[in-house]
């Protein structure tokens, strides 16, 4: 920067359009003034990072966000803002929903836990994530690192991460269907032909052991689910 550069000196607004999960604002201290600070909505989690440091969400209900001063939630001094270099503020959409259609494209085999027989199963189904909100600053921030960090976190768009979920559940859906069969000691042999209300019964019975699923990432599958994550079996027996 020259150092006749002028210096932001803000508010900015920070909002997320309509099709929106996440968007980023980046700057370095030496690019603002003091009194430089970002607008976070209260619609969204707004997550502040410092030279590498989380340090949460200074305005949960929204307002101004002072990204350079030792207080974010005020603005600071020359002073302060010299003590850092760089700082980001990560808003991430409270309402975001993601409903997810997924299905096995190649059967897995699973054996019998009673005759050990080998079956070709097949399965689809649907369920929504989220944000967990049981700690919303740091499931959030799991979030951001695990999934966005290492990608455009602006152009990451809901159908990408879709897809991203989607070839992890289907990498372990097999085993929870396996582990619920064990674990009720029945045949899978009496999975073939089920009527619509047995296979909801199943769904929501699988549902408790696949909600944490994707807890290393800061989500959860919403309660909606239960009804949904499985809505289809096709088995047959491996001669």
């Amino acid at each position: 920067m020259s150092f006749f550069s002028k210096k932001k000196k803000g508010p900015v607004e920070l909002k997320l359009e309509a099709d929106q999960f996440c968007r980023v604002l980046e700057d370095k201290a030496a690019e603002v003034k003091k009194s430089y600070c970002i607008i976070a909505n209260s619609d969204n989690y707004n997550l502040l990072y410092r030279d590498g440091q989380f340090l949460g969400m200074p305005k949960p209900f929204g307002g101004a966000i002072f990204p350079f001063s030792q207080d974010p939630t005020c603005e600071g001094s020359n002073g302060q803002k010299k003590k850092f270099h760089t700082a980001k503020v990560v808003c991430l959409s409270k309402d975001f929903n993601l409903k997810v259609f997924w299905g096995t494209e190649t059967p897995f085999m699973m054996e019998d836990c009673i005759t050990k027989k080998p079956y070709s199963v097949g399965a689809r189904g649907v369920f929504y994530v989220s944000i967990d909100p049981s700690d919303a600053a740091r499931k959030a921030d799991q979030f951001y690192s695990k999934c966005l960090t290492q990608r455009n976190a602006d152009l990451f768009n809901a159908e990408a991460l879709r897809d991203f979920l989607r070839e992890a559940f289907v990498m372990q859906i097999g085993a929870k269907i396996q582990q619920y069969m064990t674990e009720e000691n029945r045949s899978i042999a009496n999975l073939v032909g089920l009527q619509p209300s047995e296979i909801l019964k199943i769904s929501e019975d699988l549902f408790p052991k696949m909600k944490d699923i994707f807890g290393m990432y800061g989500l959860t599958v919403t309660d909606v689910s239960a009804n949904s994550i499985l809505q289809g079996l096709v088995i047959h027996p491996i001669e």
